[in-house]
């Protein structure tokens, strides 16, 4: 008996197998939802209200741990999919040169594909091997959802989700942590300005230097599923215990424009030849009608004064449609606006400034705290539990409201107020006129006490409390609440305290569960690495987050500081007594 046929009987990775065709799935979605227009994406059921733990589904449909995470990350990946009979024979495939193509037709990853893009999709991109490459080459991200391109995007309205592209990537073999390779950035496929050239280049370190890893870490046999806007490239493969395998392919939503698309037919592409008619076309009239496309790049764009029109060849901006606005870009004056910050505020919904206070500073800020530790009632807090995962089990978080020290101690913390560092940061961030409640207050946990379940996300919104969402329009940033801590103690990956779900301030789904553990990993829940002096901004309403239980034998110790924009109503000194009880001499400016 030969080898060949002492395999097992598994299915073939070698050739696509019968699979309805684009024009059957669209006739199955009219059959199935005939009340919907095109693409006949269904309704979510069940995901109008949040549930208090989200376990895998064993009827195919995504989770709402995995809705979430898809929404606010752009990717998302789906553990142990091919066995070891499927790897064996993909592999198999690979070193013999060719390509396992019969994985787009994978019934796991179709049923992704279906809630993601709708019931009418197609494949855009067939099977092929992502290309490794060495230490000394490098390639910049492409992707990014701004400049937009709609036949690409993301979108999320009412109750439904439309990706209009979806990758599809195949782990073969393992991509261990900084083994290089894939590298996505979580959270871009909804940003509303442009990713910056140095951090497409992999010069700017900035998310990286926080934790926030843009290097997916995968096991054989892993899917990697992620939207085709997010920012996406690889990097020089430095890992030795095997090659880079990653097989890729690409489907797209029904009406969106292939990859292959052919000018003149708008529906499956392939033209053959010009009609008749159109031999007797002028060049403009081309270019409307598509001939003058091409399937590598898009004819230059037809322009008009309103009285003639023109074909404007200095245009042509590597493939990006020309799309004039009434508000262009401005670039911003750097002294006002920072555009890196500017675009981690839009990306991440935070924001770490470093070393804004000097080491003189923070003694003086931890001494005057060392001089209260009698006014911290630790005892009181260990009485409190607080419950969840282990990441969050511990006894109740003690505080020092700052209003209740003596001058000589509050002085540290009033430079806090209205510090250079911060305004110049919450006039973009809020608004101008923004204002604070108080001075701050204190946290100071010690070892044992717990963390905060998770919240925010921008839901729900009530009409008395709109500072929830987060908004962008014309250039300019909106949100109603940032919460803003300045870090008196180091923040290493060991400790705990404050955590982050990246790109949730973007989300629409709601918080499938609050427990900051996330033991799935699905939300993609940060913990920023900061140091003492930093300085961290982040939205208090539209932003998810939370706290792990500190497990460290320093103190955690932050002050935490809330401001509100302009249109909020005033609540109250809610950090103490009016602090015009002790008035200092007024100066004519705050200096860094």
């Amino acid at each position: 008996m030969s080898s060949e046929s002492k395999r097992p009987n598994i299915p073939s990775m070698k050739t696509v197998p019968e699979t309805p065709t684009h024009q059957q799935r669209l006739q199955a979605a009219q059959e199935v939802w005939p009340h919907l227009k095109p693409p006949w994406h269904p309704h979510l059921p069940g995901q109008e209200a949040a549930v208090s733990e989200a376990e895998a589904t064993i009827d195919g449909k995504m989770s709402p741990e995995e809705n979430y995470g898809f929404e606010v990350q752009g990717f998302l990946v789906v553990r142990n999919v091919l066995n070891k009979s499927e790897l064996a024979e993909c592999n198999r495939l690979v070193g013999q040169g060719e390509v396992p193509l019969g994985l787009c037709a994978n019934p796991v990853l179709l049923r992704y594909i279906e809630q993601l893009c709708g019931l009418a999709y197609r494949l855009d991109k067939p099977v092929t091997m992502i290309e490794q490459i060495e230490a000394h080459e490098s390639r910049p991200m492409i992707g990014g959802d701004e400049p937009r391109n709609p036949s690409r995007g993301y979108f999320h309205q009412g109750d439904s989700r439309f990706c209009q592209g979806v990758r599809a990537v195949w782990a073969l073999a393992d991509t261990p942590s900084g083994a290089g390779g894939l590298t996505l950035l979580p959270g871009s496929h909804t940003v509303n300005v442009p990713v910056p050239d140095c951090v497409r280049n992999g010069e700017d370190t900035y998310l990286e230097s926080l934790g926030m890893c843009l290097q997916p870490v995968l096991r054989a046999g892993d899917l990697l599923l992620h939207a085709s806007s997010l920012a996406h490239g690889i990097r020089p493969w430095l890992y030795q215990g095997n090659p880079q395998r990653l097989a890729s392919c690409e489907f797209v939503s029904v009406y969106t424009r292939p990859s292959n698309f052919s000018s003149d037919n708008v529906t499956e592409g392939g033209r053959v030849a010009e009609l008749p008619w159109m031999e007797e076309l002028g060049p403009e009239e081309r270019v409307v009608l598509g001939l003058a496309d091409t399937v590598n790049t898009l004819a230059p764009p037809l322009l008009s004064d309103g009285k003639e029109a023109w074909i404007e060849t200095e245009l042509q901006n590597g493939g990006v449609p020309y799309h004039p606005g009434f508000y262009e870009k401005q670039l911003p004056d750097p002294a006002i606006v920072d555009p890196l910050e500017f675009f981690y505020w839009e990306l991440t919904g935070f924001l770490v400034v470093r070393k804004v206070m000097d080491p003189d500073w923070l003694a003086e800020a931890n001494a005057a705290i060392d001089a209260n530790l009698h006014r911290i009632d630790y005892e009181g807090a260990s009485k409190n539990q607080v419950l969840g995962g282990y990441r969050m089990r511990g006894t109740g978080r003690p505080g020092l409201s700052l209003v209740e020290l003596a001058a000589e101690h509050r002085r540290p913390f009033q430079r806090m107020m209205a510090h250079p560092a911060l305004v110049h940061r919450l006039n973009w961030m809020l608004g101008g006129h923004f204002r604070t409640e108080g001075i701050g207050s204190v946290i100071a946990t010690r070892r044992g006490g717990g963390g905060q379940i998770l919240h925010g996300n921008g839901a729900p919104i009530y009409p008395n409390i709109n500072w929830w969402p987060y908004l962008y329009r014309n250039g300019r940033c909106y949100t109603g609440q940032v919460n803003v801590t300045w870090q008196l103690h180091d923040i290493t990956e060991q400790e705990g305290g404050f955590v982050v779900v990246p790109g949730s301030h973007h989300a629409r789904f709601p918080l499938p569960s609050n427990d900051p553990g996330d033991p799935a990993g699905h939300k993609g829940v940060l913990h920023p690495l900061m140091q003492a002096g930093d300085l961290l901004f982040f939205m208090g309403g539209a932003t998810t987050h939370g706290a792990w239980a500190w497990h460290s034998d320093v103190d955690r110790r932050c002050v935490l500081n809330a401001y509100w924009s302009k249109d909020m109503a005033r609540l109250g000194w809610v950090n103490g007594p009016n602090m015009s009880t002790n008035p200092e001499p007024p100066k004519k400016g705050i200096q860094s």
